[in-house]
């Protein structure tokens, strides 16, 4: 273990070094100074980008040397708070969303009746809420679509009550001990909290993103068995690691949140394409910590043809 420790320091050493000789050759050697102005910006903006890639990489780094796992208690079973599953759909199939809801009222509780599940919908659609309605669950219809995911689950929020929400897409397929593997750590919280006072209060606990389709690489390089899926790295080795800060991502699905985190913020912003991104980032600013769990609760769909990948990258991007 220690020659192992030793290694890793050297390697990221060396990746320092590389880095640092490579940037300062592409500084100083690599500018088109004697070109046009047009190629002068756009060289030190590639430039700009370059640094700033870098950086990235020495902050995972620190991340990784300062890498914290999270454990989940044993929690007594009369101490589990109620939860308001909210699964939110624009014009999904009712096809897709039953294996969803098929799945969410069938996860293991303590107390069945403590779980809260609700179809959020901001579309009203008539056979969602025959949907709802065969399943015995909540159904919240949003007349006009306004402010998109972000006004149908404020619209939600508006019509509960429930301490802790648990997010799921359309698609997002809850695995049977998703609220055992996650509201644990809220119950934990607030009993460190009694004890010390300067425990930051638990926002977020986020699940991987995991998905039962192959993506477009697997796919296209028959590799689904030896290759994994192309966002594993970020949910199962980054957001993991921004543990180490207590600031984890929130992705927008297989999350239970405290409704408190949500209320301090002002709710889920309208304002912002990246709704999720900008909620979680604004519930730590707040002084929540939020963590990241490393096994996946959830399974759903990935985009599988170019014209869906470059429109979820586009998004992104922006």
């Amino acid at each position: 273990m220690r020659r192992l420790k030793k290694s890793k320091k050297i390697i990221y050493l060396l990746a320092f070094l590389f880095s640092s000789v490579y940037l300062i050759w592409r500084a100083f050697f690599t500018l088109p100074w004697s070109e046009s102005l047009f190629a002068i910006i756009f060289g030190i903006l590639l430039l700009f980008s370059e640094v700033i890639s870098n950086f990235t990489a020495v902050i995972l780094i620190w991340s990784k040397n300062k890498a914290k796992q999270v454990f989940k208690s044993k929690v007594p079973f009369e101490a589990y708070p109620d939860v308001d599953v909210l699964i939110a759909t624009h014009n999904e199939d009712v096809t897709l969303l039953l294996k969803t809801v098929n799945a969410a009222v069938n996860m293991k509780y303590p107390d069945k009746s403590k779980v809260h599940i609700y179809i959020s919908d901001n579309t009203n659609r008539r056979e969602v809420k025959a949907l709802a309605d065969k399943f015995h669950i909540g159904y919240i219809g949003l007349e006009e679509n306004e402010h998109a995911k972000s006004g149908n689950l404020n619209n939600a929020l508006a019509h509960t009550l429930s301490p802790l929400v648990a997010t799921f897409d359309a698609d997002m397929i809850p695995y049977s001990d998703f609220l055992l593997e996650t509201v644990p750590y809220f119950v934990e919280n607030e009993r460190e909290r009694k004890e010390d006072e300067h425990v930051k209060p638990l926002g977020f606990v986020q699940t991987p993103q995991s998905f039962y389709n192959a993506d477009l690489f697997q796919f296209n390089l028959f590799s689904e068995a030896s290759i994994p899926n192309e966002q594993d790295f970020f949910s199962r080795e980054i957001n993991v690691l921004n543990n180490a800060h207590d600031a984890a991502i929130y992705t927008g699905s297989n999350t239970v949140i405290s409704r408190k985190a949500i209320e301090d913020v002002g709710g889920f912003p309208t304002n912002t394409i990246t709704e999720d991104f900008q909620l979680g980032a604004q519930i730590n600013s707040e002084g929540y910590k939020s963590i990241s769990t490393l096994e996946p609760m959830a399974s759903g769909l990935t985009p599988t043809d170019i014209p869906s990948i470059l429109k979820q990258r586009i998004r992104w991007g922006r």
